[in-house]
């Protein structure tokens, strides 16, 4: 063959053909070929090879959305008697999984607050089977100090997780601190452009096969076209990225100047908690931020739907700037105890930064604000 296309094809078969009984066999014993696209597909494994690659890990697994992924890949290490420790600080669906669902099953889940090290530590040096982290969190910003933590669950034998979506793999290395599965919510920066739900994990070459084999009987994986359009994200990332980051820090400096907004969330800031630790760990602050209005919940439903620029939507990461009240959405299904102890509050805003033009997104915010 002279030429091959520069733009992987999409191939949508659902099956495959065999030129005899053998090579069928072959495929279903050794994972030699395709057989059946809810186990592996060309341009679906396309996309995992790019994402292991970025992430520097052996293998990547799609899935047909980031929540897929982090259930998935918890499940395939979790049995009863089993114990999961992870941080209060995440994103809500995850709670959801880790508070309600898994103790139906006879798991015991630990949730420790994401700056609570000794906490951490604590629940650790009485054993755990896997230790779930998700930085920056999910609305708040906070900064998790991966390392130390993922040193200490392996002396445990434990496995570490972690959720990067909010870092993205520019932003963020978390195979140089020590994680064994990365997540990402590919709905977010690695399509970027809020038309795909999908999602990955990346681990090396010992854990994909349990992971593979419960996707494969969970039925969660990534469709063909889904996968062309996040590869297609993905060439773009790196560039995107750090107009996410340029814009957000811009953004949040206004917004930490402004009198009728009472604190911003954003780890760029010298004001923000993790400050230190995010400089340390990160390659850059990324394009989400959240903040507090000084008003109450009407104020700050106010507030939202009197953006003109900036869309009130739920998601994030894409190339428009969008904003919610996690309260309503994001947040929406924990109880008021656990919103307070997340810190969640009635007029804190999330906003995903896009790559417009800052001076129309501060425009838009002042006049909102006002």
């Amino acid at each position: 063959m002279k030429s091959t296309p520069i733009t992987p094809p999409i191939c949508l078969s659902a099956t495959y053909k065999f030129a005899s009984s053998d090579d069928l066999i072959d495929v279903v014993q050794n994972r030699s070929g395709h057989i059946y696209s809810r186990w592996d597909n060309p341009t679906i494994q396309e996309t995992e090879k790019v994402m292991a690659e970025i992430e520097g890990y052996q293998s990547a697994l799609a899935f047909s959305s980031g929540m897929a992924a982090i259930s998935t890949s918890i499940l395939a290490f979790l049995e009863k008697g089993g114990k999961i420790v992870y941080q209060r600080q995440i994103y809500g669906g995850t709670f959801e999984l880790l508070n309600d669902f898994l103790p139906r099953l006879g798991i015991e889940t630990i949730a420790i607050d994401c700056d609570n090290l000794e906490g951490f530590y604590s629940e650790i040096e009485k054993g755990l089977t896997i230790l779930y982290l998700e930085t920056p969190t999910n609305p708040l910003l906070r900064i998790v100090d991966v390392k130390p933590l993922a040193d200490a669950a392996h002396r445990k034998n434990a496995l570490v997780m972690l959720d990067s979506t909010f870092a993205s793999p520019i932003n963020q290395r978390p195979k140089d601190l020590g994680v064994d599965i990365t997540i990402h919510s590919a709905t977010k920066y690695l399509g970027g452009h809020h038309d795909i739900t999908a999602g990955y994990i990346c681990c090396d070459n010992e854990f994909v096969n349990v992971i593979w084999n419960y996707r494969k009987i969970i039925g969660g994986v990534m469709d063909p076209l889904t996968a062309f359009l996040a590869l297609r994200g993905i060439q773009t990332l790196e560039l995107r990225i750090q107009r996410h980051n340029d814009n957000a820090q811009t953004i949040a400096q206004f917004l930490e100047n402004h009198k009728k907004v009472k604190i911003v969330h954003y780890p760029g800031l010298k004001s923000h908690p993790d400050y230190e630790v995010a400089k340390r760990q990160m390659n850059g602050f990324g394009g989400m931020l959240s903040f507090e209005i000084n008003t109450d919940f009407e104020g700050t439903k106010k507030f939202m739907d009197n953006l003109k620029i900036i869309t009130l939507a739920t998601s994030l990461g894409g190339v428009s700037s969008l904003a919610n009240q996690p309260i309503t959405n994001t947040h929406a299904a924990l109880s008021p105890e656990a919103r307070a102890k997340a810190g969640i509050s009635e007029s804190l805003v999330r906003l995903s930064v896009g790559i417009e033009n800052p001076e129309l997104l501060i425009k838009d915010l002042k006049q909102a604000l006002d």
